[in-house]
């Protein structure tokens, strides 16, 4: 017997779903995940300790719509905004999902970067938005191609973007192009949709990002600095928003108890003091790929070395056949890539490589797999890429 699909779902058929046990049995560069081990590092808390100041009989019941209210204060407290300018929801993908609920009817538009986050360009096409994505600049997206855009299309409804080490590009996008950005869309009543994941894991100095209030909502998550099996993440926006967005959830309120979980991690400083960690970690991997990358021939050597985050977008060199190439790394090496038309239609020759979730010596394997297939598809002949213990006294040369 064959149902009748909606349109969204029959959208969502020509996306694959998400499929993390896959992923422990590959050399991934596809996913962002957190690496698994430094969630041992962290001092996890019972999730129903009431030192937080949540009562026993809220733990194990539904909890309000704006989230438990101990964690929104606690939230409200961390980025100095009144408790009403804070909802919590089921990480950051609920965010975004209530957002375009919120603003967007079948048809509308959402502006975004070529290439943008995997993930949210899914939502919004399921969502039954048209995803217009315009070209970058060195700082950012291109104001000039934005303007015209908002001039010629009345359809446009908000501006999603990740300016804390850009996905997938790995860019730092500054606060003074952001303020642009977000006064430019103003001038047309329009959001501006800031998905700031990754903005607690600078490898240099801590950057201040564009604060939320007027149009500009600010999306934040745990997923990248304790578990992304928490799912808490919350939104940060003036008071008429968070009213918008609460009003549309249909469920009884993200899990007072893991909620419990991260208000504790909060109240103790465990969790800053994990941040501090995670970023000397991450950027050691980061340093590791970029040296290795150097030595490889399947990218352009010139690229953005990522100032955070989790991944590089590098071009590959000239010649391959992406889609030969992608579709041979997986079956004859099980390396797995995603073609970079998935991110935008003019990133094609672009791939992005993931360091956050591999070990160093599945990074060392897996660019050591696509250098030989590279080698026996387009030069027969070849000197394999430097194995890791032997760029111990180039990392330094490399490091940024």
């Amino acid at each position: 017997m064959k149902l009748h699909a909606s349109k969204r779902g029959s959208v969502a058929q020509v996306f694959a779903p998400f499929n993390y046990s896959g992923t422990k049995h590959a050399i991934n560069f596809g996913y962002g995940l957190p690496d698994p081990a430094m969630f041992a590092e962290l001092p996890w808390p019972d999730a129903f300790d009431q030192n937080t100041g949540v009562a026993a009989a809220d733990l194990a019941q539904y909890t309000d719509a704006a989230g438990l209210p101990e964690l929104v204060t606690k939230l409200a407290l961390r980025y100095g905004v009144r408790h009403d300018h804070v909802m919590v929801t089921g990480g950051a993908s609920q965010a975004i999902q209530l957002l375009i609920e919120a603003w967007i009817d079948p048809g509308d538009v959402v502006l975004t970067e070529d290439p943008s986050y995997l993930g949210a360009l899914r939502t919004f096409s399921v969502m039954g938005a048209t995803v217009v994505q315009l070209g970058m600049s060195g700082e950012g997206v291109d104001l000039n191609e934005l303007e015209a855009t908002l001039r010629s299309n009345s359809r446009v409804k908000l501006f999603y973007t990740t300016p804390a080490f850009h996905n997938p590009t790995g860019r730092e996008v500054s606060r003074i192009h952001m303020a642009r950005l977000a006064a430019l869309l103003a001038q047309h009543g329009l959001p501006l949709v800031q998905d700031l994941v990754y903005a607690e894991l600078p490898y240099n100095e801590v950057v201040d990002w564009l604060a939320p209030g007027g149009n500009v909502i600010n999306v934040h998550s745990v997923s990248k600095i304790a578990g992304p099996g928490l799912r808490v993440g919350w939104v940060l926006a003036e008071p008429n928003i968070i009213s918008r967005l609460a009003r549309l959830k249909c469920d009884g309120g993200v899990s007072p108890i893991v909620s419990n979980i991260v208000l504790g991690l909060l109240q103790s400083g465990a969790l800053d003091r994990h941040i501090g960690r995670l970023r000397q970690h991450y950027r050691a991997k980061r340093d590791t790929m970029h040296t290795l990358l150097q030595y490889s021939r399947i990218c352009e050597p010139e690229y953005i070395v990522p100032s955070g985050g989790f991944s590089f977008w590098v071009r590959l060199s000239a010649g391959i056949d992406v889609d030969t190439f992608i579709e041979a790394a997986r079956r004859e090496h099980d390396v797995h890539l995603i073609h970079g038309r998935h991110y935008g239609p003019r990133s094609g020759d672009h791939v992005r490589l993931c360091f956050s979730y591999l070990p160093l010596f599945g990074i060392e394997q897996g660019l050591a797999r696509l250098d030989d297939l590279h080698a026996k598809l387009y030069t027969h002949s070849h000197s394999p890429i430097p194995k890791f213990e032997d760029l111990n006294g180039h990392i330094a040369r490399f490091s940024v």
